[in-house]
């Protein structure tokens, strides 16, 4: 039985990066990972990539990349909307794939490349390192405990302030640009999950289209369990002191966590009187990445990978199909197509 994961990196930008980081500092501990291969359409670029982080090889294609058979597994980390395309090359080279998310950037995207791997008893995962953050999956054991109360809403941000170039990944439509699917997605994902993915039952939501993309936009869902989330994510501009964060309402208290998407300390607030205008800290939750995040579903893919696992229960593949198809229907909701859908 293999006892290793000889993981490779197709496209070596800014996330390949971190994951990087988080193999290389993964070894130190755990001889199940190796950092074997990185593949670019730039050879040089792979060279200096692979040299920086200590990866074996170096390929200047994707196809040679791919081509060789010493490479278990892929992380895709170019831009969601090249996933497809790279991910069905991996697939029908026979290689395993953890891909950034979103996954998919339309639900029949998504489900075709889960068809595929299935068909090829691949492993296939949608990167969504929040499922794997030890402070988040923390913040919901205390909610399981009752110390909030009955959670009735959560409250997130998550809006950045892009300057507009017409080229950027997040301004041009032809990349699945706007905020929903690179910012917004954490927001629906975080709050799902704090419900134990109770399914949404109804849903509103406002949206400021520029450039044909949501570069603005505010949902609220309500569960089916009886509880409702309100987010904004945005693109071209901040939200103020909360830009990235989130606050957990119960019915005795609250919890608050900053950059809830990748949080590493949380507090739990618990009212004093019955109107809420007084609470105490009860609770402070403080537990920092043992690398910087990135590890936590690269090593839960690496044993999934070793244990002949085609999906990862944390994540598993209705998880990404659900999550994709409320981003689905949102955009639906908007009018909102993006050009290769057409």
């Amino acid at each position: 039985m293999k006892k290793t994961v000889n993981w490779a990196i197709l496209a070596p930008g800014i996330i390949a990066n971190s994951m990087a980081y988080a193999m290389k500092e993964s070894m130190k501990t755990d001889d199940r990972v190796v950092m074997y291969a990185v593949g670019s359409r730039n050879l040089e670029r792979s060279k200096a990539f692979a040299e920086k982080w200590g990866f074996e090889k170096a390929y200047g294609s994707y196809e040679d990349l791919l081509n060789d058979p010493q490479v278990d597994a892929v992380y895709v980390a170019n831009p969601h909307a090249f996933h497809f395309d790279a991910v069905m090359q991996c697939l029908n080279a026979g290689k395993h794939v953890l891909c950034e998310k979103p996954a998919g950037c339309n639900l029949q995207q998504l489900q075709t490349m889960i068809d595929t791997a299935k068909e090829k008893n691949l492993f296939f995962m949608e990167a969504m390192w929040t499922a794997f953050n030890p402070t988040v999956n923390k913040i919901r054991d205390v909610i399981d405990s009752g110390k909030i109360g009955e959670i009735k809403n959560i409250e997130s941000h998550f809006c950045n302030r892009i300057p507009f170039e017409p080229d950027h990944r997040l301004w041009d439509p032809r990349q699945a640009g706007g905020a929903l699917l690179d910012l917004g997605i954490y927001n629906i994902y975080f709050a799902w999950f704090m419900t134990h993915f109770s399914p949404v039952v109804n849903r509103s939501s406002t949206v400021r289209i520029e450039n044909t993309i949501d570069a603005w936009n505010s949902v609220t869902y309500t569960f089916q369990n009886g509880a409702t989330t309100t987010f904004q994510s945005a693109c071209d501009m901040p939200s103020g002191s909360d830009t990235h964060d989130a606050i957990i309402f119960g019915t005795k208290g609250y919890i608050t966590t900053k950059n809830f998407f990748m949080t590493q300390s949380a507090e739990v607030h618990v009212y004093k009187n019955p109107w809420g205008g007084e609470a105490e800290v009860v609770e402070e939750i403080k537990l920092p990445f043992a690398a910087n995040g990135y590890e936590y579903e690269m090593l839960a893919a690496t044993t999934c990978i070793l244990e002949g696992k085609t999906e990862c229960e944390v994540h598993p593949h209705a998880h990404s199909i659900q999550l994709c198809k409320y981003m689905d229907d949102l955009r639906a909701d908007w009018g909102m197509k993006y050009p290769f859908e057409k």
